[in-house]
């Protein structure tokens, strides 16, 4: 019977040889440039394809992003709901490119690449070249990096340090070089600058070593350490403004859990919810992983189960299932303890570790015996699912709001409704708009698009905007632009509203098709010599 060509290759090396903990291909393969020429081709059209398609598609950007980049005005070592990384990001994109909404939506592609990069150097050092390119051709088949790619937030910079995080605590646990643990503590830093969620990866990390006994070794050396000091010396600042500020993000996040709780039910249903939005993640990668392998006879499939087995009983296969099943497992548990619901972006790392796990497990997938490449039949289904994610977006965007009339949120018109309020302002002022007060959605489109780009007070609170000089507000004066009507003869910021008009947000589809409005109460808050305890009318 001739060898499986899966079956071949196979290198389990003890800790002590380098490349250490790896598994790797036959040396006589060496993966083919003409046979894999088509995956840094895909990757690079989803990335100007997920740059344009929501370019056109949307007429606003996500609020998301909108708050993002209010914040980033202000240069703040962190802000009430979470740390300064991404709004700093989108402040960088703004000065150089404006208000250009095709601009944001690349920003968001540049820090998915990054964790293609991260995910493919991981691979490459635990499982050879070619399975490198089969987990970032699988990274590719999720709707974290495609269909919500446009929704730039703190969870999409994460995503690209939590990669790296892990791919570069490999390196240093398997080297144990101090250069690989200091990068790998200013990569965790940097994911800590980016969302605390990273923690539960860092708890992971340090978990996998104290379980470890090639792990325990590391703290009686210096690299640790290294890293360590790298990690501290990146998220001081943060730190030091957490304290100066009564760690106004921990409050956000007592309070955000505390609105996701579900009831009773909550114990079972959260839990369960959270573990089916995992699996959804992977699923396009397992169809891909599926047909890639073909059909499979009873003997091919217990030999294939066999090496999956005894990959995954490797060190390299026990780190990735290490770090890809500890977090799930612990928000999981979290949820049924406490009954709050899990919400899907929250995972959005998550899913890093499968596309490594899978090629790691499933060999046959890099063509391992072919001279061509990659195995034919993955990608023929890589390349049949990648536009799929985006035949989802433009139902999500252009087909089904033009059915039913009912915008999605990114289909209203952004510039329309600054044009209005700025409209409404320069009727009775002639100073330039400073601030807006207002709904973050609204507001920070009238922040985005205003061509003074005025600051936002967000629902008129000083904890929310720190940034607000009330002496200059009060001198300045605002305009209001909310989904909340106000209130007659109660003041805003000690301000007196006038010209309130209840304004119809326009939206429409990138066809053209008009959609239903959203009212929106816009409004003028001139200047006063002195705080209004009440306002006519």
């Amino acid at each position: 019977m001739p060898s499986d060509p899966a079956l071949a290759g196979l290198d389990l090396r003890s800790e002590g040889s380098h490349p250490p903990l790896s598994i790797v291909t036959a040396p006589a393969r060496t993966p083919s440039w003409s046979g894999t020429l088509w995956v840094p081709a895909l990757l690079g059209a989803g990335f100007v394809a997920w740059t344009l398609l929501p370019a056109w598609l949307a007429g606003n950007l996500h609020p998301d992003t909108l708050e993002g980049l209010y914040w980033g005005q202000h240069w703040l070592w962190g802000y009430h709901k979470h740390p300064p990384l991404a709004a700093w990001s989108s402040e960088l994109v703004h000065a150089a490119f404006g208000s250009a909404n095709w601009a944001y939506y690349a920003l968001s592609q540049a820090y998915i690449a990054a964790a293609f990069a991260g995910i493919w150097l991981l691979t490459r050092d635990i499982a050879g070249r070619r399975a490198a390119l089969v987990a970032v051709v699988l990274l590719a088949l999720t709707h974290y990096t495609t269909y919500a790619a446009p929704r730039f937030n703190p969870n999409t910079v994460q995503f690209a340090f939590w990669a790296w995080t892990v791919a570069l605590f490999w390196r240093a646990l398997t080297r144990d070089r101090a250069v690989w643990w200091g990068l790998t503590g200013v990569a965790a830093g940097l994911g800590v600058l980016s969302k605390y969620s990273i923690g539960v990866l860092l708890a992971t990390l340090l978990a996998y070593l104290l379980l470890s006994p090639s792990g325990r070794r590391h703290f009686a050396r210096p690299g640790f350490y290294i890293g360590l000091a790298a990690f501290l010396a990146v998220i001081a600042p943060h730190l030091i403004w957490l304290l100066q500020n009564d760690f106004v993000t921990l409050g956000y996040l007592a309070d955000r859990g505390d609105e996701t709780l579900i009831g009773p039910s909550g114990h079972l249903v959260g839990p369960l919810s959270f573990l089916g939005d995992q699996l959804f993640a992977i699923a396009p990668m397992l169809l891909a992983a599926a047909i890639g392998l073909g059909a499979l006879g009873r003997e091919r499939t217990g030999r294939l189960v066999r090496l999956a087995r005894q990959r995954l009983r490797s060190p390299a296969g026990g780190y990735l299932v290490f770090v890809y099943l500890v977090p799930i497992l612990a928000l999981a548990i979290a949820s049924a303890v406490t009954g709050i619901r899990i919400r899907t972006m929250w995972g959005m790392s998550f899913v890093l570790a499968a596309p490594p796990l899978l090629a790691l497990a499933l060999p046959a997938l890099t063509g391992q015996g072919l001279s061509g490449g990659i195995a034919p039949r993955f990608r023929i289904a890589a390349l049949a699912l990648a536009p799929l994610f985006l035949v989802g977006f433009t139902v999500l965007m252009l087909v089904k709001p033009g059915l039913s009339g009912t915008p999605n949120i990114m289909n209203l018109d952004g510039p329309a409704l600054s044009t209005a309020v700025d409209a409404l302002w320069r009727r009775s002022q002639s100073g330039p708009l400073e601030t807006v007060i207002g709904t973050i959605p609204e507001a920070g489109t009238v922040a985005l698009y205003a061509g003074s780009r005025p600051q936002v007070f967000e629902d008129a609170d000083p904890a929310l905007s720190p940034w607000v000089d009330p002496a200059r507000l009060l001198q300045t004066g605002a305009a209001y632009a909310s989904r909340r009507q106000p209130v007659p003869g109660q003041p805003i910021a000690g301000l007196c509203p006038q010209s309130v008009t209840a304004y119809p947000w326009p939206a429409r589809t990138a066809l053209g098709t008009a959609l239903q409005d959203r009212t929106v109460w816009i409004a003028v808050l001139p200047g006063r010599a002195a705080p209004a305890i009440t306002c006519p009318g």
